[in-house]
């Protein structure tokens, strides 16, 4: 259990503060410039903001009411495509103008969002003052970092849990925060295609979504999702407390007998509504988790019917109903009397200054959100991700002739963010070049397109070593750094079919790992490095990374030769 303490959410941050925060980052020109696009890509992928060069686009923070984490992304987007991407040595080549020609082409747009989310960056920190308690000071700030051990003051930095966010852990709500992705998923693929079947022109679309961005259009389907999800809640506690599940839980012939418990569900907010766009015929997934068998239908009761429905039946009127006589009725009208009826004028209303105004302020939607499922070495946070059990069986087979080859292979892990957490839901097999120590992507530009139709993140990537044993090679660590230098959640994973352990989740350690692997010039495939802790497991419990057998997913192969 972690023994972390629960979390509050801080203090509203200010526009100032979220601006330093996007600009704390570090630009190396040895990182591959396709790096470099991929990481500003995933930025605007996430922060999504709707732009004129697609409007349809999922707008990912936005929709659930994080609008710091996205002002964070889209800054530090503009930042990269303005400002560091035209210094980068490749960017007059062929390859470089193509790979930052769309990311020019949305600049505008997202600087007009900029503007647009200031306002509502401004209001939550006066509403924040508005709501706090009198007894606190008026210039409350966030405490200082002195302490790097200290879990609340690492989450006063994060811009996701302030504000008014109800938040949750997710390795207490696993299964919760799985039923809440698939749930989502499901709502934001019948919006988009909803949208699609309107026929509604992409101005038109645009205008939707950048009013329901915080109007909530789609409001009644959110209503009947929250509905269902309280529903869920209550029957994920009664099956908890079953029989059947202490069974699950204690395995046939365990002496311990399992214990009732009572699980308190934490209310949910009505969640914000979510623009996001899919295929028209969505792929059918690889692994999809087993539903649960539907329990007996119950006797149907006798029919007893009443003479009225009787008379229905055989086709006959019913019998006319006995008058009752009402020997104390008065009229509730009294019969008009003789005389000269006099009009009373109505009385004025009272003015409006005359009448109290009870009314209480009405206060922002409460969003949900799951705190960060660990946090780096230097205080960042880092949100946790569900992996599909199934998913590295799945890869090993599209692998399986390149492994008995003794050949490497990579696949690209791709999904979606919900509350604050990250959901591996595709496995997209790039172009690539495979030899028996390396696998190097591609014509990226395709796998790009792919993500941006289907609305997915690059969340990290998983090969084999079909000779050698589960370890992050020199190669493997500059390959990583380009997928963590802007998503400091990304995962590598290693598959060692051949030896034990066979495989392993990874993260760089920062620091020291990325900032060491970022100042590295050596040119050669393989070298030593000077610095031993690069890198470290990133799976629960040690880490943020969560395997699930009830998360659905899919493979989809780019490979065209």
């Amino acid at each position: 259990m972690d023994s972390r303490p629960p979390m509050q959410p801080s203090r509203p941050p200010k526009v100032v503060e979220l601006t330093a925060q996007a600009e704390d980052f570090v630009f190396k020109p040895n990182i591959p410039l396709k790096h470099w696009s991929r990481a500003a890509e995933t930025l605007y992928q996430e922060a999504s903001s709707p732009s004129l060069n697609c409007p349809s686009r999922a707008n990912f923070a936005l929709s659930e009411g994080d609008v710091g984490r996205a002002y964070v992304m889209l800054y530090r987007h503009s930042l990269l495509v303005l400002n560091y991407l035209p210094r980068h040595p490749e960017y007059k080549t062929p390859e470089g103008r193509k790979a930052c020609r769309s990311l020019s082409k949305r600049v505008d747009s997202v600087l007009e969002d900029l503007e647009e989310l200031k306002p509502e960056i401004n209001n939550a920190y006066k509403e924040w003052e508005r709501m706090r308690p009198a007894d606190e000071p008026s210039k409350r700030q966030p405490p200082p970092v002195t302490d790097r051990r200290s879990y609340a003051e690492f989450a006063a930095r994060d811009p996701t849990l302030s504000g008014n966010a109800r938040i949750l852990d997710a390795s207490e709500h696993q299964d919760l925060a799985v039923d809440l992705a698939r749930r989502e998923i499901i709502r934001r693929d019948t919006v988009r295609r909803a949208t699609k079947q309107a026929g509604l022109s992409d101005e038109e679309t645009l205008t939707r979504r950048r009013a329901g961005r915080w109007d909530d259009w789609d409001r009644t389907s959110t209503i009947a999702h929250d509905n269902d999800l309280q529903r869920q809640m209550e029957a994920a506690r009664r099956n908890l407390d079953s029989p059947a599940a202490a069974r699950d839980i204690h395995p046939v012939g365990s002496i311990s007998q399992p214990v009732p418990q009572t699980y308190n569900y934490p209310s949910i907010s009505k969640s914000r509504p979510v623009g996001l766009e899919s295929s028209e015929k969505p792929l059918s997934p690889v692994y999809e988790p087993p539903q649960t068998a539907q329990p007996a239908r119950p006797p149907k009761q006798p029919l007893h019917m009443d003479e009225y429905s009787a008379a229905k039946l055989d086709g006959s009127a019913p019998k006319i109903p006995s008058k009752v006589a009402l020997d104390d009725y008065q009229p509730l009208i009294p019969s008009p009397q003789a005389g000269p009826v006099v009009q009373q004028p109505p009385a004025r209303p009272p003015k409006a200054a005359e009448i109290p105004d009870e009314t209480p302020p009405i206060p922002r939607k409460e969003r949900l959100t799951f705190k960060p499922g660990a946090y780096l070495e230097n205080g960042d946070p880092i949100r946790s991700i569900f992996l599909p059990r199934a998913l590295r069986r799945e890869f090993l087979k599209v692998a399986a002739d390149n492994t008995r080859r003794g050949l490497e292979m990579c696949g690209i892990l791709c999904g979606t963010p919900v509350n604050n957490a990250l959901f591996i839901r595709c496995l997209v097999i790039p172009d690539q070049k495979c030899t028996s120590d390396t696998c190097e992507t591609e014509n990226e530009s395709a796998m790009f397109d792919y993500c941006d139709s289907e609305d997915l993140l690059m969340i990290g990537w998983i090969h084999t070593h079909p000779t050698q044993t589960c370890f992050m090679s020199s190669r493997d660590l500059h390959t990583h750094a380009g997928y963590q230098i802007m998503m400091p959640e990304s995962i590598a994973i290693v598959c060692a079919p051949k030896f034990e352990p066979s495989h392993g989740i990874f993260r760089l350690t920062n620091p020291p790992g990325l900032e060491h692997i970022l100042q590295c010039n050596h040119t050669d495939t393989f070298h030593q490095h000077s610095v031993d802790n690069l890198y470290r497991v990133a799976e629960h419990p040690q880490g943020h990374v969560y395997e699930t057998d009830k998360l659905p997913f899919y493979v989809h192969d780019l490979r065209t030769k």
